[in-house]
């Protein structure tokens, strides 16, 4: 990461922090508030982040366009960010023009579209578990029961052990998927199939404990919690179920035969 993308990451997430904060939770948005907050989005040219320089886009590595959208996961807003940044890719990709304004939905997909917007998915899902993790702390430590912070209890603690080791098994899948689609080859596709089933276990177990954790408080709707879990159970359904990719996983694997699975196993 250089330091033009280190700035505009910085951006990024104080523009999407601020339209996060003022966006209702639970409530549509006034059509004028709706349009000026993608007015911003425009000017910072997010909708090109996953676009090439000579595409008419920002002209990141992949491996930075992608930890822009895992800052949409941690600053969820109510536009489509992400779907228009793929969609934009796809339209320059295939030689169409781009979208003007925001994309609610994609349309169908070719096989590598779909790898690439359930990747873009899973980093998604990389920020959101990483903001409810530390949701999660911040409210064990703050509230108290019999005199003690929540923090204090060893069985809090060790819910906390497993929400933390979730949310990094599941942002680790997803980082090592950037890597292997920037390098390209056939690797990409299993290394993204895994992403999707292992952070998809990630967030099943991250949003329970969470909201256990939370109790009543998280499903509140002036509470962000519910906000960022049920992202998380959209997301995970989505260009691919977690089934879905398990079974692709599966069938890569017996395909490729007994003698390729260390090795594969290794390389990965």
């Amino acid at each position: 990461m250089d330091d033009i993308s280190s700035i505009l990451f910085e951006s990024a997430q104080r523009l999407l922090s601020d339209l996060s904060a003022r966006a209702p939770i639970g409530q549509p948005m006034a059509e004028q508030d709706r349009a000026d907050g993608w007015r911003q989005i425009e000017e910072m040219g997010l909708p090109f982040a996953l676009t090439s320089e000579e595409q008419g886009g920002l002209g990141l590595s992949d491996a930075d366009a992608f930890e822009l959208v895992r800052i949409c996961g941690r600053r969820i807003a109510p536009w489509p960010l992400v779907e228009t940044m793929l969609a934009n890719r796809f339209a320059a990709e295939g030689g169409t023009v781009s979208a003007e304004g925001p994309v609610e939905l994609l349309g169908e997909l070719t096989a590598e579209q779909r790898e690439v917007a359930a990747l873009a998915r899973a980093m998604q899902m990389a920020g959101a578990l990483d903001m409810i993790l530390g949701m999660t702390i911040s409210h064990v430590q703050e509230r108290s029961q019999f005199g003690r912070p929540l923090a204090k209890f060893q069985a809090v603690q060790h819910s906390l052990a497993i929400l933390a080791s979730e949310v990094a098994a599941g942002q680790a899948a997803a980082e090592h998927a950037v890597a292997r689609l920037a390098q390209g080859g056939s690797s990409a596709t299993l290394a993204i199939g895994i992403a999707r089933a292992r952070i998809g276990e990630a967030s099943s177990k991250a949003a329970a404990i969470a909201h256990q954790l939370h109790g009543a408080i998280g499903y509140a709707r002036e509470h962000r919690l519910h906000l960022y879990t049920t992202s998380l159970w959209r997301w995970r359904d989505e260009y691919g179920t977690q089934a879905w990719w398990t079974r692709q996983v599966g069938r890569q694997v017996l395909a490729a035969g007994p003698d390729a699975l260390w090795p594969m196993v290794t390389a990965a």
